[in-house]
């Protein structure tokens, strides 16, 4: 009788460990699946990078009105902007994400509020919520550096990197931070960035789109079991990515600093991970790379409450290429330019500087030459086989300014294929900086504004073949003359 009865209680435990391990995977397939779904839960208010506070405060109440979601004011900016600290959940382990500590890193703040729409659903994926609500206790800052947001700067209104500030606390937003930290006593936090788009992973032309890092507590870089809980996490984050984006996940250099807060928190033994979003091509908003984040913390919500990340193995982390800062956005290969009365053949490497426009509140872009020489281990976000073809500075069109106003976008690009780039008006002067909606430049003076191709020179060129031009770059974009009329973000006036 004894047997039969531990028989039948070992069938029992058996049916209970299939039953939950089939509900574990269950929830893994629907973290995947929320990726096809996830336009329900894009928060449509926030339509570009350039999220200010008074739009974080609306959305914060939108959620705060729910009732799942709890919010109260933890300090406040030097210009008297509000830091917000919002909690949801009921679990034991505490998990503490916080974004935009550098005012123009706002990607992962645009990802926040997808998620707290998410979790705040009620449709199909009902069990991954309450897996994530009922194990854990999230705690989210969003927006931590609202003057620098609202002026789109990295640093605050003191001038402070808030993220270099974990010492001092000089900064009132690292002084809340530190606090609600100290306060609720995570077991994980999210320190959650956005870096530059000319990283690659590794020594390969693909985008660092998402970096990680566990950083280091000490500057042995010593792995402890904090450290190892991150570094497992992040494992489970780029299992999940490279999925959607294979091989343009990277890992950040973990030299220890003590200045900063991930390496300061897992001293203080919170499992740190530092997420970097990177570039994307064709992505300059980042809302490719705000879907990626959401879909990487949920994945790794889900696994903390899950504790799969347990069974990662440690060595896997290696295997994640380093960033390599060595990207272009435009390379110009193998071009015939004509200076100082030779010709020579080499490459240009042409970036997209950032000119912050009205209200903090879009970009424009001014291409540059930054790199002209031998570029065997650089790559281009898009490059250019110009073996072919010569470098010309293009001519300069003069016209009224009636003229110029009533062109159209097909005669501005008639006008390129004819070999001008720029436009001089024979009765006023024209104004300097960006232009929107034109493709031809603007110039005050006889000439264009390059001369010969050098290093900081503007990026607007023709690529010509046996003298005719086959190719436009203008304010370091590319226009095939020899297709229909295209558009770029913006020319110049010079």
């Amino acid at each position: 009788m004894k047997s039969k009865s531990l028989f039948l209680t070992v069938l029992l435990f058996i049916a209970v460990q299939i039953a939950a391990a089939q509900d574990s995977l269950q929830v893994k397939k629907d973290v995947d699946r929320v990726w096809d779904s996830y336009e329900l839960y894009h928060e449509a208010s926030i339509k570009n990078r350039f999220i200010k506070h008074n739009d974080v405060v609306q959305l914060i109440q939108k959620h705060v009105s729910s009732g799942l979601f709890a919010s109260e004011e933890i300090g406040r900016s030097i210009k008297g902007r509000s830091i917000n600290h919002l909690s949801y959940g009921r679990g034991r382990t505490k998990v503490l994400l916080w974004s935009q500590m550098h005012g123009d890193e706002s990607t992962a703040t645009m990802a926040l509020f997808d998620l707290f729409n998410f979790l705040s659903g009620n449709d199909e994926f009902d069990s991954l919520r309450r897996l994530i609500r009922d194990n854990l206790e999230l705690h989210f800052v969003p927006m931590l550096n609202p003057d620098g947001a609202q002026e789109w700067k990295r640093r605050n209104e003191q001038e402070i990197d808030i993220n270099r500030d974990a010492r001092r606390l000089v900064s009132p937003e690292g002084r809340a931070l530190m606090e609600i930290a100290k306060k609720i006593e995570p077991e994980i936090g999210f320190n959650l960035h956005d870096q530059s788009t000319l990283y690659a992973a590794g020594p390969t032309n693909k985008s660092a789109t998402i970096s990680f890092l566990p950083p280091a507590y000490n500057y042995a870089k010593d792995m402890n079991d904090v450290r190892k809980r991150a570094t497992r996490l992040i494992l489970e984050m780029n299992d999940a990515l490279q999925t959607r984006i294979p091989g343009k996940v990277a890992k950040y250099n973990d030299d220890f600093d003590p200045r900063c807060f991930g390496d300061t928190f897992q001293g203080m033994g919170i499992s740190t991970i530092l997420i970097e979003s990177g570039g994307f091509v064709n992505d300059p908003e980042k809302q490719y790379i705000r879907k990626l984040n959401f879909y990487a913390i949920l994945n790794a919500l889900e696994s903390i409450a899950r504790k799969s990340y347990e069974g990662q193995n440690l060595a896997k982390y290696d295997i994640i290429p380093e960033n390599s800062r060595s990207l272009y956005d435009l390379i110009v290969r193998n071009v015939s330019i004509q200076k100082e009365g030779s010709v020579f053949k080499t490459n240009l490497g042409i970036n997209l500087n950032q000119i912050k426009g009205p209200g903090y509140a879009s970009m424009f872009y001014n291409g540059r030459i930054e790199e002209l020489g031998d570029m065997e281990l650089n790559y281009g976000h898009h490059e250019i086989d110009a073996s072919q073809f010569s470098l010309n500075p293009g001519k300069v069109k003069i016209l009224t300014k009636a003229e110029w106003d009533k062109m159209t976008k097909v005669e501005e690009f008639q006008l390129i294929k004819e070999g001008f780039l720029f436009v001089k008006f024979s009765d006023s002067a024209s104004p300097a900086g960006p232009l929107k909606d034109r493709l031809i430049n603007l110039t005050n003076q006889e000439n264009g504004p390059l001369k010969a191709a050098g290093i900081g020179q503007p990026a607007q060129f023709l690529l010509t073949k046996d003298g005719k031009p086959e190719i436009a770059v203008l304010n370091g974009y590319v226009l095939d003359l020899n297709k229909e009329v295209q558009e770029v973000p913006n020319v110049f006036g010079y």
